[in-house]
């Protein structure tokens, strides 16, 4: 190796590491180092090789945040660094960003997009066990805020494949989090952050850490503690907030009414809102629904903060599709919509170093978060659907009569009952008719919250390193073992299905004795059967999941003891507020809905780690070394299921003969069903590496490295190479390249529970009429937008995903007249295949749409479109023919048009819709995971820093700035038509569909300058994203009102923001009392206006953007 690649000698470790890589904060950069030319580096150990070397000539482009920057970005948490670094992107941890509730409080890093589970993160180069939650995408990741900040001696980010060093996991990059192990003295710190538009909501941070060594430097021991305290914001109180800005939530939706003539309904048509029907036919001639409004809606009554209840579609400002505006009552819950919920963290860590008289030196380090957050507290909670009967005497024909309370109690010796206290009934205001209608408590917004998030995390690292001779050489070598466990807990209060499908009939509470049958097959009894027209109720959807369990019907069709004897009533409409008979008991409600852990996950990892290290061989450029290890992992993932969702083991699934013929398990949890699975699993992994430096020639290093991994059972094993190469082709230019390939094992959570419940947005060929009609082919070209809940299925037979990585680039770093500058850029590229993925919504309707087009043309299969409607026709599903219709009136014709295959043909598992209905309305789609496609993603990550000394003082320069040229994704099931169905498969520069890709702007970066004399520093961030494209604008501009057309941007606009920090170092006259920083700063100074995004939750990219805008803080470090 040259001479001139050996400069300085035994600096400070930090330092060498962000002059040589030009990547920290330029601020930062410079605290200790000198213009001194004839210095030498240290070798040392880098994230990306465990082999010392000299960080100048590192191959693999490593990023580095120390201490000095992370403090001067006025981070609070290490979060608040890696949310603003350029390489980080799609990552999230409050509200606003669209990721399951579960996942709330924590936070993640996600290198390039390509996923929180592509980012491997490690605690002193050892592993740290992930947390316990999952994303919607069913990610894993290590919780950053379980990290305590005061403990935290720098980051350091490989940016290109790491699996050959460090295993699976590693296909994006590596971040290490190097803590202070030979921190010595005492210090204590207090930090205190305010939204300025918020008054008196505030983030505070206390902390403290303690160091000793021994005399003679051998034993070293660090304990540290963290308190973390953060107020709720709601949303009102952001910078995006606006009076476009619409956040409502239900109060009363009574549905399907059953007010056919057929049926002979007596309906109360109060309840019939034909304001907003016509309205909706004006939009869509196809909306043909009746819309139902609870007649209370418009008298006046208000929540418990005195906000009105209203018609959601008389709104201006509704966000219905065209055609689709809803009667629901609603109310404004702005208030209760939050920012940023609120939090309180307790963080421990510490170290123990101790050096033997040989040399060996035992390591160690521990650390313990626990953590909770309080999502909302309005006091609301609400469920899926349940049916609500009428008492005898609302239908005057038989086939409505079926549908009444106690129709069959004489078939079993009792009468039919006399009520006077169903909610349903024209006596109570009710509607008279059979209905469905969501379950919900709280109406009022009372406040309070069950809805809590706790999480746990803890670890420990051991080790002895130190060094050993063989065959004349010395070898050095490292041997440990770290520990780690997770939990993730998270409480809410929801319904029992069958205790609140048993309320809803007047058979609810916890002294009521149903005096009918379970096991009644009221759906095939012989006559005029009004049932028949709801059969889709009591479909199987899937394992675990009835809309409609038979049971409590059965039960409310053969007792006549509803609302009497112990028996109760839950009532869904505002008539429990205003009615005292008719109103919802506490002592119901507490019985039909429970606090329970909803999601209680728990992962643990155990790792032994043993590496070897040493010179290897003369080569002209200098010695080799090489590196060998191995490594061993157990990993177990759990998932307690709560015992509200461990339901019925022997419910009714079919009858026969009028018998049960069927019988299995139902979940009773009536707000989401099969959400959280139970499960236990293990993971057992074997490695081994090897690594080599091999100066080959004069001036360049090489790095070449391998790795075996070995999963077993399906995973299998995988070999991982590396090969990456540095040349320093002059003093100050040095070139540089890698290649690697990396792979990811699916997570034992997919594999084991599926993904988390959700929603899904796609466009549906079934949704438009002219393609039921068989008039249009189910093709793409003819699909509609359509919205579904969905939910995850487990995927024991998904497979590992693949990357092959590459990276070029340069360091400039001249000397003279412009010593002091540094210049670096790397181009990047990562090829992945067989990624594992969410499916999509349209690949989950594929096997009902290849159903449908089997039907197609044959004349039997048709019924009239207008029959599906139960509020309007007098018979439902009558049949048609369509070529006689079509002779008779014309192909293009209104009648053809209405001739619409049967929906009740097509239904397959895992796709629920609501049946009877013209419009084709989908409920719940039960979604896996997939090995499919591939991801190509590309860019250059650019960096200048520039230092100068003068009699003013210190100035440092820094920019850094990420391109993304291109994310493209291919070949993925339901994919065809690009991401969201709009023909767009390149997502840089995009919103991305929020599913296999978050929001990706292609243009990020900021500008340090920072200025520092004596005891005095001051620090200016400016930050920078550039304008890139929402893809939902263009998905949903055809069907929305004119009101969202006009708020619709395919344009995000670009954003710059602002931050200040002071700083002054105070030393006290007594030198016991020793130094004390104070700091005050500014995040977002000037209070930037986030650009507004229509398609967001809250109006604006909450993956991209924090909404909270400026705030301000003051903060004290005592030094002793």
């Amino acid at each position: 190796m040259a001479a001139f690649s050996k400069i300085p000698h035994r600096k400070i470790l930090a330092t060498c590491i962000a002059m040589a890589l030009a990547s920290s904060y330029a601020q930062a950069q410079q605290t200790t180092q000198t213009n001194e030319t004839a210095q030498e580096i240290e070798e040392i150990v880098v994230t990306g090789s465990f082999i010392r070397g000299t960080p100048l000539d590192a191959p693999s482009p490593v990023q580095v945040l120390d201490r000095e920057s992370i403090e001067a970005q006025g981070a609070a948490v290490i979060w608040d660094v890696i949310k603003n670094l350029e390489i980080n992107s799609g990552s999230f941890t409050e509200g606003g960003s669209g990721e399951v509730a579960g996942t709330a409080g924590t936070a993640q890093v996600n290198l390039r997009n390509l996923g929180e589970n592509s980012t491997l993160t490690l605690i002193n180069g050892k592993r740290m066990v992930p947390s316990a939650a999952l994303t919607r995408g069913g990610g894993e990741y290590v919780d950053l805020n379980s990290i305590p900040l005061v403990m935290t001696e720098r980051v350091e980010i490989l940016t290109d494949g790491g699996s050959a060093l460090y295993g699976a996991d590693a296909v994006a990059g590596v971040v290490n989090i190097i803590m202070r192990t030979d921190f010595e003295g005492l210090e204590l710190y207090g930090d205190v952050q305010n939204m300025l538009e918020a008054g008196s909501a505030f983030d505070a941070t206390a902390s403290a850490i303690w160091g000793w060594a021994s005399d003679d430097g051998n034993t070293h021991l660090v304990l540290s503690g963290e308190r973390f305290e953060r107020d709720p914001v709601a949303v009102t109180e952001g910078n995006f907030f606006d009076d476009n800005t619409l956040i409502a939530g239900n109060v009363s939706a009574p549905s399907t009414l059953a007010t056919s003539s057929a049926f002979g309904a007596r309906t109360n048509n109060a309840y019939l809102n034909d304001a907003l029907r016509m309205q909706n036919l004006a939009e869509d001639r196809s909306a043909t629904t009746t819309v139902y409004t609870d007649p209370l809606c418009t008298t006046g009554l208000t929540d418990a903060s005195g906000n009105a209840f209203y018609v959601a579609g008389s709104d201006p400002r509704q966000r219905a599709l065209q055609g689709r505006r809803s009667g629901a009552c609603v109310v404004d819950e702005s208030q209760w919509s939050q920012l940023a919920f609120e939090q309180e963290r307790d963080s421990l860590a510490g170290s123990f170093n101790h050096t033997f008289a040989d040399g060996t030196e035992f390591y160690s380090f521990f650390q313990s978060s626990r953590q909770e957050t309080i999502r909302g507290g309005s006091g609301y909670g609400r469920s899926f659907a349940s049916t609500f009967l009428t008492s005898p005497g609302a239908y005057s024909l038989p086939r409505g009569q079926v549908l009444e309370l106690g129709n069959y109690a004489p078939l079993f010796g009792r009468a039919k009952p006399v009520i006077t206290n169903n909610p349903a009934d024209l006596a109570n205001g009710g509607p008279n008719t059979f209905y469905r209608s969501l379950l919900q408590f709280g109406l009022t917004r009372p406040g309070g919250t069950d809805d809590i998030n706790r999480a746990e995390t803890m670890s420990a690292q051991f080790g002895l390193r130190g060094e050993f001779e063989l065959a004349d050489r010395v070898l050095n070598y490292d041997v440990s073992y770290s520990a780690g466990s997770s939990s993730n807990e998270r409480q809410i209060r929801e319904f029992s299905r069958y205790r609140s499908h048993m309320a809803g009939v007047g058979l609810g509470g916890p002294d009521c004795v149903p005096n009918g049958v379970p096991d009644f097959d009221f759906l095939n009894r012989s006559g005029a059967n009004g049932w028949s027209s709801y059969t889709s109720l009591f479909r199987f959807v899937f394992e675990g999941f009835f809309s409609q369990p038979y049971e409590p019907i059965s039960y409310a069709l053969t007792s006549n003891n509803q609302g009497k004897g112990g028996c109760m009533f839950y009532n869904p409409l505002l008539t429990s507020l205003t009615n005292p008979n008719v109103a919802n008991s506490d002592v119901l409600l507490d019985w039909m809905s429970e606090a329970h852990l909803n999601d209680d996950r728990r992962n643990k990892l155990g790792v032994w780690d043993a590496v070897v290290t040493g010179d290897f061989i003369e080569m002209a450029g200098g010695m080799s070394a090489f590196a060998v290890g191995a490594q061993m992992r157990h990993r177990n993932a759990r998932s307690i299921g709560s015992p509200l969702s461990n339901g019925t083991e022997n419910a009714i699934l079919a009858f026969a003969n009028g018998v049960p013929s069927k019988r299995g398990w139902i979940d009773n949890n009536l707000s989401c069903a099969s959400c959280v699975s139970t499960y236990d699993l293990d993971q057992d992994t074997d490695a081994v590496f090897a690594e080599f430096s091999l100066p080959f020639m004069e001036n360049v290093e090489s790095q070449v490295a391998v790795r075996w991994e070995d999963y077993g059972g399906n995973i299998g094993a995988e070999i991982s190479p590396k090969v990456a190469l540095s040349w320093r082709l002059i003093e100050t230019l040095l070139l540089r390249s890698s290649w690697s390939q990396s792979f990811r094992a699916p997570n034992p959570g997919i594999i084991g529970d599926g993904l988390d419940s959700s929603s899904t947005t796609f466009l549906d060929p079934l949704r438009n009429q002219q393609v039921r009609a068989g008039l249009l082919p189910a093709t793409f070209t003819n699909a509609v937008l359509t919205s579904s809940y969905t939910l995850g299925a487990p995927a024991p037979d998904v497979g590992n995903e693949y990357a092959d990585t590459f990276s070029a680039g340069f360091m400039w770093t001249p000397a003279g007249r412009l010593d002091g500058l540094s210049v670096q850029a790397d181009f990047w590229r990562f090829e992945v295949q067989d990624r594992v993925l969410p499916e999509s919504g349209s690949s989950a309707i594929k096997r009902q749409v290849q159903l449908f087009d089997s039907l197609v043309g044959n004349n039997a299969n048709y019924v009239l479109n207008s029959s599906l409607d139960s509020q309007t026709s007098a018979e439902l599903f009558i049949p048609c023919n369509p070529a006689a219709l079509a002779t008779q009136f014309g192909a293009g014709s209104t009648q053809r048009l209405n001739c619409v295959v049967d929906p009740r043909l097509y239904q397959v598992d895992g796709v629920e819709e609501s049946l009877p209905s013209p419009i084709r309305q989908l409920i719940q789609l039960k979604l896996g995971a997939i090995n499919a496609g591939e991801i190509t993603a590309d860019g250059i990550d650019f960096k200048v820093g520039y230092r100068w000394d003068n009699d003013w003082g210190r100035f440092n320069l820094g920019l850094d700035y990420t391109f993304v040229n291109q994310y493209t994704l291919a070949d993925v099931p339901g994919l065809d038509n690009g991401l969201l169905d709009i023909g767009i498969y390149d997502a840089a520069g995009t919103t991305g569909d929020g599913n296999l890709v978050r929001s990706m702007p292609d243009n990020k970066g900021h500008l340090t300058m920072n200025w520092s004399q004596g005891n005095h520093s001051v620090t200016a961030i400016t930050r920078y994203i550039g304008s890139y494209t929402d893809l939902t604008t263009k998905l949903r501009f055809p069907y929305s009102n004119p009101f969202v057309q006009g708020l619709l941007s395919e344009t995000i606009d670009s954003y710059a923001a602002l931050d200040l920090q002071y700083r002054y170092t105070h030393g006290w006259a007594r030198s016991s009392l020793g130094t004390t920083v104070f700091t005050v700063g500014a995040l977002d100074a000037l209070n930037s206006e986030i650009p507004y995004k229509e398609t967001g939750s809250l109006n604006y990219d909450g993956s991209v953007f924090d909404g909270r805008g400026r705030r301000l803080y003051v903060r004290a470090l005592w030094q002793f």
